[in-house]
């Protein structure tokens, strides 16, 4: 009799913990962090946005590599690089163009 709910209780915890482990949430958050950040240009802030952005993807690079392929990962890098380089310009355009770019690999990326 226990052991018949051990296992469905097992089950639920295991699945409830498994809901962010891939870390896409965290991305779009970041995301929008810095869409907000945009719209009122702080350069302070988004200069720290991007670069937390890239430790992000840093900390989660092995899990975009199990899930995306190699040209994927590394096109999302160069986005990355891209968007930061666009903020220490303040290229609101580039910027906005690096987004919409970034949000597209990690949407290929997440889809299974």
């Amino acid at each position: 009799m226990i052991k018949k709910n051990i296992l469905p209780l097992f089950l639920v915890v295991l699945l409830s913990g498994c809901g962010g482990i891939m870390g896409e949430n965290d991305f779009s958050g970041k995301i929008d962090d810095i869409e907000q950040a945009l719209r009122k240009p702080n350069w302070k802030q988004l200069n720290s946005l991007g670069k937390d952005l890239d430790r992000l993807y840093e900390q989660n690079l092995w899990k975009i590599q199990l899930m995306g392929d190699e040209d994927e990962y590394e096109s999302l890098q160069e986005s990355i690089n891209h968007l930061i380089v666009a903020i220490e310009e303040k290229d609101q355009t580039e910027i906005k163009l690096e987004i919409a770019t970034i949000k597209t690999y990690l949407k290929d990326i997440y889809s299974l």
